[in-house]
């Protein structure tokens, strides 16, 4: 994807984003101009127009059908080529996650990892690079650029001393979400950028934590509820997250039902042993498991990527007191 095309897509998340209104065509110019709800068909599905002019796509050039959550079809491929229009096919769906996120009153949540075809998203010491490869690494940075956070858990802030930024490509970086403790060390998310740092968490707070803390009810198990905490996001206008785990946190928000689409890049390896991209208690019938009602495989490079929309269980935060911020201080 070139970086006048990626640029019009962002354009046209702003655009769409900002819309109370159900969408049934969007048109995207090359100067980077977008318009909403034009009437193009008196079908009730959504259209992306794409074109070289002012405002209207002119004749003959791409248009793109929404068919399901995760799917835009070509009607019209226009003079764009082949691997511009996979691109948008590709991300396309997730311009449309706030309003879905409106819906639910909770943000939504992609979650994403790289691991080998048996499983494994490191070994048992731990290391992890590069199961992905370098296109896997700059649709991480995309998916970044699309949501309004990215989420991660204590053990991935811990082991990984991650930044969360957009560097890869174009795009706003995104607020930061920590599940984990407030006296634990962010100081490679500090020192990235000058986004904010959310954290929540069910321990006690520290006056001097200097991150903005939230001390959620716990569940029974003694962990925070992932959808209270999607809640607790939407509150603070954050309608979209991007979740890289790691495995605990990733597994805990897909038993939870807080995980609305889940993109797994698969690499052409075996491990054999080591770390399980998943973490879930024994089942004892195939019915059990976590099934997709909507999925695709696309292609990141020279491996694939599978996306699929769970069947969640849609657990609703259990009743309880409310939350208690500390507020950072520096």
């Amino acid at each position: 994807m070139t970086n006048g095309l990626w640029n019009g897509v962002l354009a046209m998340r702003a655009a769409v984003s900002r819309t109370t209104q159900p969408v049934h065509f969007a048109c995207l110019s090359a100067a980077g101009d977008v318009s909403l709800n034009e009437l193009l068909s008196a079908e009730k599905v959504i259209y992306i127009g794409l074109g070289t002019g002012a405002h209207k796509p002119l004749p003959g050039q791409a248009y793109l059908q929404k068919t399901d959550a995760l799917r835009f079809s070509i009607r019209k491929r226009g003079d764009f080529d082949t691997v511009a229009l996979q691109c948008l096919q590709t991300y396309l769906p997730y311009l449309f996650l706030p309003q879905m996120a409106d819906q639910m009153e909770r943000a939504c949540t992609v979650a994403h990892f790289a691991q080998s075809l048996d499983g494994k998203i490191a070994t048992e010491s731990g290391h992890s690079k590069w199961i992905g490869n370098d296109e896997n690494l700059v649709h991480a940075h995309r998916m970044r650029a699309l949501c309004d956070a990215v989420l991660i858990g204590g053990g991935t802030l811990a082991c990984d001393r991650p930044r969360l930024t957009v560097r890869h490509v174009a795009g706003e970086h995104p607020v930061r979400v920590v599940v984990g403790r407030p006296e634990a060390d962010y100081n490679s998310l500090l020192q990235a950028c000058d986004q904010p740092i959310f954290v929540y968490g069910t321990a006690e707070a520290r006056v001097n934590a200097p991150v903005d803390y939230t001390r959620l009810p716990d569940l029974p198990e003694g962990r925070v509820c992932s959808v209270r905490v999607l809640q607790a996001l939407y509150g603070r206008g954050i309608r979209t997250v991007y979740l890289e785990g790691g495995p605990t946190t990733t597994s805990r928000f897909l038993q939870d039902g807080a995980v609305d689409i889940l993109q797994l890049h698969i690499s052409p390896m075996l491990f054999g042993s080591g770390m399980g991209a998943v973490q879930f208690a024994p089942i004892g019938k195939v019915d059990e498991a976590i099934a997709f009602r909507s999925f695709t495989f696309e292609p990141v490079g020279d491996t694939m990527m599978f996306v699929g929309i769970p069947e969640n269980i849609q657990q609703a935060a259990p009743v309880a007191p409310a939350a208690t911020a500390t507020p950072k201080s520096k």
